[in-house]
């Protein structure tokens, strides 16, 4: 598998904070139509104007702003220590055009404010742009103007989730490789667009409230779990490039998911993918049995291992892979991992089961031997609970064996080589979507490692 083409999306680190004024409207209406349906002196078209001058020449970078500066970027900086990580900001910051304008809000005209998401005292906010009442604004002390920046960013940031990721890549201009493949996969798929309602807007209060209460304490991760507790984007979890690390993963946390799988049956549907379209031709069914059991050398217990049966059943033409994998766990039943990510996106593990596989007991290395493995992808966004959007089950031959002896520190080892090649019409590929962003390739070809045993 090809991993190359990556999705790189500027995950958005929001901040904000509660508007001191109350909401004075709630209601998202159609484009058009507004609570303030009347109109000021411009005719609503492309030459829009306020107290005589042209809306666009109220634009303002906020960024720029000294209560920006004072109140907003240290939290940020906060958030996002790295040098690298300073694009989030702009990025939220950048997503709707700003105004300081010199006329009431009242006197916006409809067909400007478009689709009318949220209106107060001295803020509009519309699906594009966000309006403040320059009079208003200015009579605020600096605090007081951060609060209504922060509060229009965090609604900002909360609407993303119904931004698909083209849209976002767009915006940020920080996208690279298939991500309109990636951008249709369910699992990066935006919500439904529906009208905010009382319960956005309380959700909206209790992060803005609760980052300002923690502002100076606050980290990119705190304030990422209380996003999630509050129903913001789950799709973006990490902010700039974060490279692969190791994690740690509990033996009975992929046991249980195994379970859940194995009961509730919800596997990846979609096989059968043509090599050259990577278009599904046919969906599968999976059953798995999965347990602990000891891990025998010579009879003897030495540890344990995760056992899995797995059977794969291709509908198209009703044939059945089928094997019977091992994943050797250490003393400690903790399984050390590398978490990495397909752009900011997708935080993954790949966990890969042998079955009869050479060095393992019992199976000795000899031309002709047909190996499997089993390569499960976990999408590890939540860490407790773990999903599967890919399962892999790859068929080998070995087809020759070499030894290599080296003495190192007065101890002489013999290690053992082989060669393999996969089986194509012996392997299956399941997977969320009915298209994979990458070439199906081999996951292992030519050369591996078998075992090392001290000699005399």
């Amino acid at each position: 598998m090809n991993m190359k083409s990556k999705l790189m999306i500027i995950a958005i680190t929001p901040v904000l904070f509660l508007v001191g004024c109350q909401n004075s409207s709630q209601s998202t209406l159609p484009a058009g139509v507004t609570h303030a349906s009347s109109r000021g002196p411009g005719d609503g078209g492309g030459g829009d104007t306020c107290n005589g001058k042209m809306i666009e020449s109220y634009k303002v970078d906020i960024t720029t702003l000294p209560e920006f500066k004072k109140f907003i970027a240290p939290i940020l900086v906060k958030m996002n220590p790295s040098e690298k990580d300073k694009a989030p900001f702009d990025f939220t910051a950048k997503l709707k055009t700003w105004y300081l304008i010199d006329c009431k809000l009242k006197d916006i005209p409809a067909e400007r404010k478009g689709l009318f998401l949220e209106s107060y005292q001295t803020a509009v906010h519309t699906s594009k742009e966000i309006f403040i009442d320059a009079k208003s604004y200015r009579a605020m002390v600096d605090e007081e103007k951060a609060k209504l920046l922060l509060h229009e960013l965090i609604m900002s940031f909360y609407l993303i989730k119904y931004m698909s990721v083209k849209d976002l890549c767009k915006v940020s201009e920080s996208c690279s490789g298939d991500y309109e493949v990636v951008s249709n996969w369910k699992m990066f798929r935006p919500e439904t667009y529906r009208p905010l309602n009382s319960d956005d807007h309380q959700n909206i209060r209790a992060v803005t409230t609760w980052l300002w209460e923690n502002r100076n304490s606050v980290t990119g991760d705190t304030f990422a779990k209380i996003a999630k507790q509050y129903d913001f984007d789950k799709r973006f979890q990490k902010v700039g490039h974060v490279p692969t690390r190791e994690i740690v993963i509990e033996a009975n946390t992929l046991l249980r998911m195994l379970k859940r799988y194995q009961w509730a049956g919800q596997f990846p549907q979609f096989c059968q993918f043509d090599p050259n379209t990577v278009i599904s031709r046919s969906t599968c069914q999976t059953t798995v049995e999965a347990d602990i059991r000891d891990y025998l050398v010579d009879g003897k217990a030495i540890t344990k291992q995760i056992y899995l049966k797995l059977k794969i059943k291709r509908n198209s033409d009703q044939k059945e892979f089928a094997a019977d994998f091992f994943y050797p766990l250490p003393p400690d039943q903790k399984i050390k991992t590398g978490l990495s990510t397909m752009g900011n996106v997708l935080n993954m593990v790949t966990i890969s089961m042998l079955s009869q596989w050479p060095g393992y007991p019992g199976v000795e290395p000899k031309e002709g031997l047909k190996s499997k493995m089993a390569m499960i992808m976990l999408n590890m966004a939540d860490f407790e609970n773990p999903e599967i959007y890919q399962l892999v089950m790859q068929s080998y031959v070995w087809y020759s064996f070499e030894d290599e002896v080296a003495v190192t520190n007065g101890i002489k080892m013999k290690t053992t080589y082989g060669y393999l090649t996969t089986l194509a019409e012996e392997s299956e590929n399941l997977f969320v979507e009915n298209e994979l962003p990458f070439k199906i390739q081999s996951f292992m070809k030519s050369r591996a490692f078998v075992r090392s045993v001290v000699i005399p």
